[in-house]
């Protein structure tokens, strides 16, 4: 089986941390690296995180570089109210003892993309600052990426507002660069992820798997779950980053369109909001991104307790 070369961009808080489990156990992906960037929580802690994660669930081979610590603009608005002070909701992890990669993030993908004898898929899930930076600095870097497959934006909901998402919002400038890149995007966005819950039946169906990985989910889902049961019209928790890994892995599971997508950086109520246009005369040769709009719930879920069982 010749596997997707990918390398994953995270902010490591609790939908993250599932998102790297998914990767790590899948045999269909080679992890070429992971970049850091600050968005869940600062990125003293998503490093920290993310080094953890690796490290306790045997993947310390995985080289993880450190990224932006800041969106390209505006200031980091943190959400520890969703992910806990930690990133990590209630659940704890060892120290880790192995440290981040020598380069920086930008650094890191650059020489990654250029060694590679084949083209790699990105998979950001946090704020697009790294990605941004990267071909902002490096065009030329672009001819070597596959393509991108995101979690981010939204064609009708937002969770920060109406309609902008929370990783847009954090840094809807760098989005747009990406967006007007030319890259193919796959835009895992609310329309999709908000779909994708764990109800507390699913919580406890993980937590009975035994393993390391099913205790870590189950404990690090408790303050998530509180926090969108109660805050939002879902019976469960999303786990929004592990759909963009879940695309790479099983996208015949996942009802895409495709559309033009634009990010708006400069009105009041819809800064950081993607705009996608699917009228059926737009010039579909502006179309740059396929929008995931549906998901079968069951079979992510059990995607998800496959996952924990893989970590004994």
């Amino acid at each position: 089986m010749k596997k997707i070369p990918v390398i994953m961009d995270v902010d490591t808080g609790i939908d993250d941390a599932v998102a790297i489990l998914v990767a790590m156990a899948a045999p269909q992906l080679d992890i070429k690296g992971i970049t850091v960037v600050a968005g869940n929580q600062t990125l003293e802690k998503t490093l920290h995180n993310t080094l953890s994660v690796v490290e306790y669930f045997g993947r310390s081979d995985i080289p993880v570089a450190a990224g932006s610590s800041r969106p390209l603009v505006k200031e980091l608005q943190a959400d520890p109210a969703t992910h806990g002070e930690s990133g990590l909701g209630t659940a704890r992890l060892p120290q880790p003892t192995v440290k981040p990669h020598s380069m920086d993030a930008v650094s890191f993908l650059r020489e990654t993309l250029e060694k590679s004898e084949e083209k790699i898929t990105l998979v950001p899930v946090g704020p697009l600052t790294n990605i941004a930076l990267l071909i902002s600095c490096y065009p030329h870097i672009k001819e070597k990426i596959d393509r991108i497959v995101m979690m981010g934006g939204g064609a009708f909901e937002g969770n920060m507002n109406a309609v902008c998402e929370f990783n847009l919002f954090t840094d809807p400038e760098a989005a747009q660069i990406v967006f007007d890149s030319g890259i193919e995007i796959v835009m895992c966005g609310l329309d999709i992820t908000m779909k994708s819950y764990t109800t507390m039946e699913d919580i406890l169906r993980i937590k009975a798997t035994g393993t390391k990985a099913g205790d870590f989910c189950a404990e690090a889902f408790a303050l998530y779950y509180d926090r969108y049961v109660n805050n939002s019209r879902l019976p469960g928790c999303a786990v929004h980053d592990a759909v963009a890994v879940t695309y790479l892995l099983h996208p015949e599971w996942i009802k895409t369109e495709r559309a033009n997508v634009k990010v708006d950086i400069d009105g009041t109520e819809t800064y950081g909001q993607t705009v996608c246009d699917f009228r059926k005369g737009r010039d579909k040769s502006m179309d740059n991104a396929l929008v995931c709009l549906d998901i079968d719930r069951e079979k992510f879920i059990g995607l998800l307790e496959e996952t924990c069982k893989y970590y004994k």
